[in-house]
Protein backbone atom coordinates (compact mmCIF):
# COMPACT_ATOMS: atom_id res chain seq x y z
CA UNK A 1 0.00 0.00 0.00
CA UNK A 2 1.08 3.56 -0.73
CA UNK A 3 1.72 6.06 2.11
CA UNK A 4 0.07 9.55 2.05
CA UNK A 5 3.11 11.38 2.76
CA UNK A 6 6.09 11.17 0.40
CA UNK A 7 9.64 12.41 0.72
CA UNK A 8 8.94 15.07 -1.40
CA UNK A 9 9.20 19.09 -0.24
CA UNK A 10 5.30 19.72 -0.47
CA UNK A 11 3.80 23.80 -1.66
CA UNK A 12 1.54 23.04 1.29
CA UNK A 13 3.84 23.56 4.44
CA UNK A 14 1.26 22.06 6.73
CA UNK A 15 2.40 19.21 4.73
CA UNK A 16 5.66 19.15 5.15
CA UNK A 17 5.61 20.07 8.54
CA UNK A 18 3.47 17.16 10.11
CA UNK A 19 5.30 14.98 8.04
CA UNK A 20 8.65 15.76 9.48
CA UNK A 21 8.83 17.44 12.97
CA UNK A 22 8.52 14.32 15.74
CA UNK A 23 5.99 16.17 17.48
CA UNK A 24 3.13 15.76 15.22
CA UNK A 25 4.05 11.89 15.24
CA UNK A 26 0.98 10.87 16.36
CA UNK A 27 -1.06 13.05 13.90
CA UNK A 28 1.29 11.69 10.99
CA UNK A 29 0.29 8.41 11.86
CA UNK A 30 -3.81 9.27 12.58
CA UNK A 31 -3.20 10.41 8.88
CA UNK A 32 -1.80 7.36 7.36
CA UNK A 33 -4.66 5.65 9.01
CA UNK A 34 -7.57 7.24 7.50
CA UNK A 35 -5.72 6.93 4.24
CA UNK A 36 -5.76 2.89 4.77
CA UNK A 37 -9.37 3.67 5.02
CA UNK A 38 -9.60 6.13 1.99
CA UNK A 39 -7.02 4.54 -0.47
CA UNK A 40 -9.46 2.85 -2.59
CA UNK A 41 -11.86 5.61 -3.11
CA UNK A 42 -9.20 8.51 -4.06
CA UNK A 43 -8.70 9.59 -7.30
CA UNK A 44 -5.07 8.73 -9.30
CA UNK A 45 -4.36 12.67 -8.30
CA UNK A 46 -5.19 12.48 -4.85
CA UNK A 47 -2.12 12.18 -3.33
CA UNK A 48 -0.64 15.05 -5.54
CA UNK A 49 -3.74 17.69 -5.15
CA UNK A 50 -2.32 16.43 -1.02
CA UNK A 51 0.88 18.31 -1.50
CA UNK A 52 -0.99 21.67 -2.79
CA UNK A 53 -4.23 21.59 -0.61
CA UNK A 54 -3.64 19.44 2.35
CA UNK A 55 -6.17 20.51 4.34
CA UNK A 56 -9.28 19.96 1.68
CA UNK A 57 -7.94 16.07 1.06
CA UNK A 58 -7.41 15.70 5.02
CA UNK A 59 -11.52 17.07 4.75
CA UNK A 60 -12.27 14.51 2.00
CA UNK A 61 -10.43 11.53 3.90
CA UNK A 62 -11.80 12.62 7.16
CA UNK A 63 -15.47 12.87 5.75
CA UNK A 64 -15.25 9.58 4.24
CA UNK A 65 -13.64 7.58 7.38
CA UNK A 66 -16.22 9.64 9.35
CA UNK A 67 -19.12 7.62 7.50
CA UNK A 68 -18.03 4.56 6.92
CA UNK A 69 -17.18 4.09 10.33
CA UNK A 70 -20.94 4.47 10.56
CA UNK A 71 -21.40 1.68 8.83
CA UNK A 72 -22.40 3.41 5.15
CA UNK A 73 -21.92 1.98 2.13
CA UNK A 74 -19.78 4.38 -0.15
CA UNK A 75 -18.46 4.99 -3.36
CA UNK A 76 -16.54 7.15 -5.32
CA UNK A 77 -16.20 8.59 -8.77
CA UNK A 78 -14.19 11.41 -10.38
CA UNK A 79 -16.39 12.38 -12.89
CA UNK A 80 -19.14 13.52 -9.92
CA UNK A 81 -19.29 14.23 -6.35
CA UNK A 82 -16.86 13.14 -3.41
CA UNK A 83 -18.65 10.82 -2.15
CA UNK A 84 -22.30 8.33 -2.93
CA UNK A 85 -24.16 6.55 -0.65
CA UNK A 86 -27.09 4.38 -2.40
CA UNK A 87 -30.39 4.17 -0.76
CA UNK A 88 -32.82 2.23 -2.39
CA UNK A 89 -33.78 4.01 -5.69
CA UNK A 90 -32.30 7.22 -4.49
CA UNK A 91 -28.25 8.38 -4.47
CA UNK A 92 -27.05 10.35 -1.40
CA UNK A 93 -24.28 13.07 -3.08
CA UNK A 94 -22.12 14.66 -0.53
CA UNK A 95 -19.87 17.27 -2.13
CA UNK A 96 -16.64 18.17 -0.03
CA UNK A 97 -15.03 21.58 -0.07
CA UNK A 98 -12.63 23.31 1.97
CA UNK A 99 -12.71 27.24 1.87
CA UNK A 100 -9.78 29.53 2.11
CA UNK A 101 -9.66 32.93 3.84
CA UNK A 102 -10.53 34.50 1.01
CA UNK A 103 -8.48 37.49 -1.51
CA UNK A 104 -8.86 41.45 -1.30
CA UNK A 105 -10.88 43.30 1.14
CA UNK A 106 -13.32 40.74 2.09
CA UNK A 107 -10.64 38.21 3.42
CA UNK A 108 -10.61 36.85 6.73
CA UNK A 109 -7.12 37.76 8.01
CA UNK A 110 -4.73 36.00 10.18
CA UNK A 111 -4.67 37.57 14.11
CA UNK A 112 -1.37 38.91 14.71
CA UNK A 113 -0.04 37.94 17.90
CA UNK A 114 -0.46 39.73 21.20
CA UNK A 115 -4.07 41.69 19.43
CA UNK A 116 -7.35 41.22 19.81
CA UNK A 117 -10.22 41.55 17.49
CA UNK A 118 -13.97 41.33 17.21
CA UNK A 119 -14.44 37.82 15.42
CA UNK A 120 -15.38 38.65 11.89
CA UNK A 121 -18.77 36.58 11.64
CA UNK A 122 -19.93 38.25 8.46
CA UNK A 123 -16.60 37.50 6.38
CA UNK A 124 -16.31 34.23 7.62
CA UNK A 125 -19.95 33.61 6.49
CA UNK A 126 -19.29 35.54 3.22
CA UNK A 127 -16.38 32.43 2.74
CA UNK A 128 -18.78 29.88 3.32
CA UNK A 129 -21.77 31.07 0.96
CA UNK A 130 -19.17 31.60 -1.84
CA UNK A 131 -18.64 27.76 -1.24
CA UNK A 132 -21.87 26.69 -1.55
CA UNK A 133 -22.78 28.88 -4.59
CA UNK A 134 -19.49 27.48 -6.34
CA UNK A 135 -20.50 23.87 -5.73
CA UNK A 136 -24.32 24.66 -5.87
CA UNK A 137 -24.49 26.89 -9.20
CA UNK A 138 -21.48 25.46 -10.69
CA UNK A 139 -21.17 21.92 -9.83
CA UNK A 140 -24.13 20.55 -9.59
CA UNK A 141 -25.58 21.54 -12.60
CA UNK A 142 -22.87 19.86 -14.17
CA UNK A 143 -23.83 16.84 -12.77
CA UNK A 144 -27.25 17.56 -13.62
CA UNK A 145 -26.44 17.91 -16.91
CA UNK A 146 -24.16 15.33 -17.67
CA UNK A 147 -26.74 13.19 -16.32
CA UNK A 148 -24.39 12.09 -12.96
CA UNK A 149 -26.61 13.09 -10.84
CA UNK A 150 -30.46 12.26 -11.36
CA UNK A 151 -32.80 14.83 -10.37
CA UNK A 152 -34.61 13.03 -7.50
CA UNK A 153 -31.13 12.22 -5.63
CA UNK A 154 -30.19 13.94 -2.36
CA UNK A 155 -27.36 16.63 -2.50
CA UNK A 156 -25.27 17.80 0.35
CA UNK A 157 -22.38 20.29 0.36
CA UNK A 158 -20.10 19.36 2.75
CA UNK A 159 -17.67 22.98 4.10
CA UNK A 160 -14.82 22.24 6.19
CA UNK A 161 -14.00 25.84 7.61
CA UNK A 162 -10.25 24.74 9.34
CA UNK A 163 -9.09 27.02 6.62
CA UNK A 164 -10.38 30.23 7.80
CA UNK A 165 -8.69 32.11 10.46
CA UNK A 166 -11.37 32.44 13.74
CA UNK A 167 -13.88 30.25 12.43
CA UNK A 168 -13.78 28.20 14.92
CA UNK A 169 -15.01 30.74 17.22
CA UNK A 170 -18.49 29.79 17.31
CA UNK A 171 -21.83 31.29 19.00
CA UNK A 172 -24.71 28.97 20.50
CA UNK A 173 -26.53 28.56 16.68
CA UNK A 174 -23.38 27.49 14.31
CA UNK A 175 -22.05 30.19 12.05
CA UNK A 176 -22.68 27.55 8.99
CA UNK A 177 -26.49 27.51 9.91
CA UNK A 178 -26.30 31.43 10.29
CA UNK A 179 -25.09 31.15 6.63
CA UNK A 180 -28.31 29.84 5.40
CA UNK A 181 -30.52 31.44 7.55
CA UNK A 182 -31.59 34.82 8.49
CA UNK A 183 -30.08 34.42 11.97
CA UNK A 184 -27.97 37.32 13.37
CA UNK A 185 -25.97 38.28 16.52
CA UNK A 186 -27.18 36.96 19.80
CA UNK A 187 -29.23 39.67 22.02
CA UNK A 188 -29.58 39.14 25.60
CA UNK A 189 -32.42 41.09 27.26
CA UNK A 190 -31.45 42.12 31.00
CA UNK A 191 -32.80 42.81 33.59
CA UNK A 192 -31.19 45.90 35.65
CA UNK A 193 -32.62 45.56 38.62
CA UNK A 194 -31.85 42.36 39.45
CA UNK A 195 -28.55 42.08 37.23
CA UNK A 196 -29.78 38.95 35.68
CA UNK A 197 -30.53 37.73 31.66
CA UNK A 198 -33.96 37.35 31.30
CA UNK A 199 -33.78 36.02 27.58
CA UNK A 200 -32.00 35.35 24.48
CA UNK A 201 -32.81 35.92 21.17
CA UNK A 202 -30.84 36.24 17.47
CA UNK A 203 -31.32 39.25 15.79
CA UNK A 204 -32.67 38.62 12.11
CA UNK A 205 -29.96 39.24 9.17
CA UNK A 206 -30.75 37.50 5.81
CA UNK A 207 -28.03 39.38 4.14
CA UNK A 208 -24.52 40.46 4.69
CA UNK A 209 -22.63 43.08 2.97
CA UNK A 210 -19.53 42.54 0.84
CA UNK A 211 -16.31 45.71 1.80
CA UNK A 212 -17.56 46.93 -1.78
CA UNK A 213 -20.93 47.68 -0.83
CA UNK A 214 -22.98 44.72 -2.33
CA UNK A 215 -24.75 42.26 -0.19
CA UNK A 216 -24.72 38.33 -0.12
CA UNK A 217 -27.98 36.73 1.17
CA UNK A 218 -27.87 34.49 4.18
CA UNK A 219 -31.41 33.15 4.10
CA UNK A 220 -30.88 31.03 0.55
CA UNK A 221 -32.62 27.87 2.84
CA UNK A 222 -35.62 30.19 2.59
CA UNK A 223 -35.22 30.39 -1.08
CA UNK A 224 -36.71 28.18 -3.91
CA UNK A 225 -33.91 28.84 -5.90
CA UNK A 226 -31.43 26.93 -3.56
CA UNK A 227 -34.11 23.76 -2.85
CA UNK A 228 -31.86 21.13 -4.65
CA UNK A 229 -29.56 21.32 -1.95
CA UNK A 230 -30.96 18.70 0.72
CA UNK A 231 -28.59 19.34 3.42
CA UNK A 232 -25.18 21.86 4.73
CA UNK A 233 -22.85 19.41 6.74
CA UNK A 234 -20.21 20.99 8.39
CA UNK A 235 -16.93 20.86 10.10
CA UNK A 236 -13.74 22.76 11.49
CA UNK A 237 -11.70 19.45 11.69
CA UNK A 238 -7.79 19.53 10.86
CA UNK A 239 -5.03 17.18 11.19
CA UNK A 240 -4.59 18.87 14.39
CA UNK A 241 -7.78 19.23 15.92
CA UNK A 242 -10.23 16.70 15.68
CA UNK A 243 -12.68 14.78 18.45
CA UNK A 244 -12.09 11.69 19.94
CA UNK A 245 -14.41 9.75 17.41
CA UNK A 246 -15.44 10.24 13.81
CA UNK A 247 -17.94 12.83 13.26
CA UNK A 248 -18.67 13.70 16.49
CA UNK A 249 -17.87 17.80 15.75
CA UNK A 250 -20.01 17.34 12.55
CA UNK A 251 -22.90 20.01 12.17
CA UNK A 252 -25.52 18.89 9.62
CA UNK A 253 -28.63 21.41 8.93
CA UNK A 254 -31.58 20.16 6.85
CA UNK A 255 -32.96 22.61 4.17
CA UNK A 256 -36.70 23.36 5.24
CA UNK A 257 -37.47 23.72 1.16
CA UNK A 258 -35.26 20.58 -0.52
CA UNK A 259 -37.05 18.95 -2.85
CA UNK A 260 -35.03 15.90 -2.36
CA UNK A 261 -35.25 15.78 0.95
CA UNK A 262 -32.61 13.71 3.39
CA UNK A 263 -34.07 11.38 5.95
CA UNK A 264 -34.04 12.16 9.46
CA UNK A 265 -31.64 10.73 11.79
CA UNK A 266 -29.90 9.11 8.37
CA UNK A 267 -26.54 10.34 9.51
CA UNK A 268 -26.52 10.35 13.23
CA UNK A 269 -23.21 11.87 13.54
CA UNK A 270 -22.38 15.42 15.57
CA UNK A 271 -25.28 17.72 15.88
CA UNK A 272 -28.54 17.18 13.43
CA UNK A 273 -30.51 20.59 12.95
CA UNK A 274 -34.25 20.75 11.81
CA UNK A 275 -36.66 23.57 11.25
CA UNK A 276 -40.01 22.50 12.32
CA UNK A 277 -42.64 24.69 12.45
CA UNK A 278 -40.64 27.68 12.32
CA UNK A 279 -38.67 26.70 14.87
CA UNK A 280 -34.68 25.44 14.81
CA UNK A 281 -34.45 21.85 16.63
CA UNK A 282 -31.43 20.37 17.60
CA UNK A 283 -30.72 16.59 18.13
CA UNK A 284 -27.33 15.33 19.33
CA UNK A 285 -25.88 12.19 18.26
CA UNK A 286 -22.66 12.39 20.35
CA UNK A 287 -22.43 9.18 22.33
CA UNK A 288 -26.18 8.13 21.34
Amino acid sequence: MTSFFCHEAAKDNEYNVIRDEPRFSQDKEFIEEMWLQYQPYADRHFLLESRKNFKQRIWEMYLMCSLIAKGFSITSDDKGPDIRISKEEVDIWIEAVAPKAGEKDDAVTELQDRTTRRVPDDQIKLRYRSAIEEKYNTKYQKYLLNKIVKPNDCYIIAINGSAIPSARRESEIPRIIRSVLPFGNESLIINVEKHEVVDRLYQHQDQVKKVAGSSVSTDIFLNNQYDRISAVLYSCVDALNRPQEFGDDFVLLHNPLAKNKLERGLIKLGREYRVENSILECTNWVNQ
